[in-house]
């Protein structure tokens, strides 16, 4: 947790609450639950004209999985390969 405690205290304020709704919206939840509320996130993001880095972006998805499954934690790795290949993050 020291890394995400290092990355919360240099990161952009809008960035930080956003990442901590979507924790508390996210907990407990299945990946294909998630999908929406990642969506929400970003967009929330853009209106302040915000994107999450790549070291960002593994926080959150570190976050996010804790409480998943093995598999579940499988398919959010193959789905952050696929979109990273793509360029997007």
């Amino acid at each position: 947790m020291t890394g995400q405690e290092d990355i919360f205290k240099n990161m952009h304020p809008v960035k930080a609450q956003v990442i901590r709704e979507l924790e508390e919206k996210a907990n407990g939840k299945d990946m294909k639950s998630l999908v929406p509320l990642i969506m929400e996130a970003m967009q929330k993001l853009k209106a302040h004209n915000l994107s999450f880095s790549q070291q960002e972006v593994s926080v959150l998805l570190e976050i996010m999985t804790k409480d998943m499954s093995p598999a579940e934690k499988q398919k959010v790795e193959m789905m952050k390969r696929v979109v990273k290949n793509k360029g997007k993050l």
